[in-house]
C-alpha cells in the first residue's frame, strides 16, 4: 500500500499554508520635484494674497487717518506766520555766532600783534564774559518754582488786601460815627458856657467900682475866675472893640 501523497493545494483550514493578507498601504511620499517646488510658492501665494491685500488695505486706511488728523498740526506748524518767525530766529542766531565769531578773531588777531598784551586781553575776556554770563542769568528771570511761588502769594497778598480793604472802610465809617456822636450836645454846652461867661464879664464889670472901693480880689473870692480871666478879657477886648478891661 503506497503512502498517501500530500496535497499541496491549499486549505481553507490549513492556515500555515495562507499569508496573511496585507493591507493597502499608501504610497510613500517622494521629495518634490523642482516644479512642484516653484509652483507651491505661487500657490501659497495665491492662497494667502486675499489675507495680505486686507492686511495692506487697513494699513492704507490708517496711514490715511493718520494722515487726516496730522493735517491740521502740519498746518498750523508751517503756517506762513510761523515759519517766517522761525527763520528770522534762526537768522538772528547765526547773526550773532558770526558777530561773537569776529570779536573772537579780532582778538586772536590783536594778541597775535601785540602778544605783550595778550594776557590782558585774556584776562578781560575772562571779566567780561563773567558779566555777560551773569547778565543772561538775570535776564533769565525768575525761576518756574518762584514764578508759581510768586503767583499763589500774590493771591493771598490781593485777598488780604481786599480785607484791609474792606475794613478800613468799616473803621472809616467808625470813625465817623464816633466823631459825630455827641457833638451836637457838645456844641450846644459850649454856647451855653460862652454865654455864661459873657454874663459873668458883664457882672464883673458892672460891680468892678465897688469892688475896687472895698479893696477886693475877685479871683481870691472865687477862685475859677483867675483860671477863666484870658478868656473874660477876650471877651471884653471883643465887646468894647479894641477898649481897656474892666479888670
Amino acid at each position: 500500500m503506497s503512502a498517501p501523497q500530500v496535497s499541496t493545494e491549499p486549505s481553507l483550514f490549513d492556515h500555515s499554508s495562507r499569508e496573511p493578507a496585507r493591507k493597502p498601504t499608501a504610497p510613500s511620499p517622494t521629495a518634490p520635484s523642482t516644479d512642484e517646488r516653484a509652483a507651491s510658492p505661487a500657490a501659497a501665494t495665491e492662497v494667502a494674497e486675499p489675507g495680505a491685500a486686507s492686511s495692506h488695505s487697513d494699513v492704507a486706511e490708517l496711514e490715511t487717518a493718520e494722515d487726516t488728523h496730522a493735517i491740521p498740526a502740519a498746518e498750523v506748524a508751517l503756517s506762513p506766520e510761523a515759519i517766517a518767525q522761525n527763520e528770522r530766529k534762526r537768522l538772528a542766531e547765526q547773526l550773532d555766532a558770526l558777530k561773537r565769531k569776529e570779536f573772537e578773531l579780532r582778538r586772536a588777531l590783536a594778541a597775535a600783534d601785540h602778544p605783550e598784551v595778550a594776557d590782558a586781553i585774556r584776562a578781560i575776556e575772562a571779566r567780561a564774559f563773567a558779566v555777560s554770563r551773569a547778565e543772561g542769568k538775570v535776564a533769565q528771570g525768575f525761576s518756574k518754582t518762584e514764578a508759581r511761588r510768586r503767583e499763589v502769594i500774590e493771591k493771598k497778598l490781593a485777598v488780604q488786601r481786599a480785607k484791609r480793604a474792606e475794613l478800613d472802610g468799616q473803621i472809616g465809617e467808625l470813625e465817623t460815627e464816633l466823631s459825630g456822636l455827641g457833638a451836637d450836645r457838645l456844641a450846644a454846652f459850649e454856647s451855653e458856657r460862652l454865654e455864661a461867661l459873657e454874663q459873668l464879664m458883664i457882672v464883673m464889670a458892672t460891680h468892678d467900682a465897688g469892688l475896687r472901693a472895698a479893696k477886693l480880689d475877685l479871683t481870691g473870692l472865687v477862685p475859677d475866675i483867675e483860671r477863666w480871666l484870658p478868656e473874660l478879657e477876650a471877651i471884653a477886648k471883643k465887646a468894647s472893640s479894641g477898649g481897656s478891661t474892666p479888670f
